[in-house]
């Protein structure tokens, strides 16, 4: 996870407030639109980083054993037909026939 863009978005956010505060006023406000485009940064990755996960997560399962239509489906229930195991762990789903 990623968040060096929030840490360094609140420390310049708190920075230009403190110029802001001593009537530093053109830098401190561009202190601030960095700050606020750092930390509106860090909330697109985090979201843009989840999406990635959730559309992994959901795969097609067109495995004809199981019948099931979605592959979290088959984790769930742990399907031996589909899914990829190493050791007592199951690392993912395959569609794969030829297993």
């Amino acid at each position: 996870m990623v968040v060096w863009p929030l840490i360094v978005g609140i420390v310049i956010v708190g920075f230009s407030v403190l110029l802001l505060s001593l009537r530093v006023i053109v830098p401190s406000f561009i202190l601030i639109l960095t700050g606020i485009s750092l930390v509106i940064y860090w909330i697109y990755i985090n979201r843009k980083k989840n999406d990635i996960t959730d559309r992994r997560n959901d795969v097609i399962c067109t495995c004809a054993i199981c019948g099931h239509t979605q592959s979290s489906t088959c984790v769930r229930e742990k399907c031996i037909c589909c899914l990829v195991a190493k050791g007592d762990r199951i690392v993912g789903h395959t569609n794969n026939s030829l297993q």
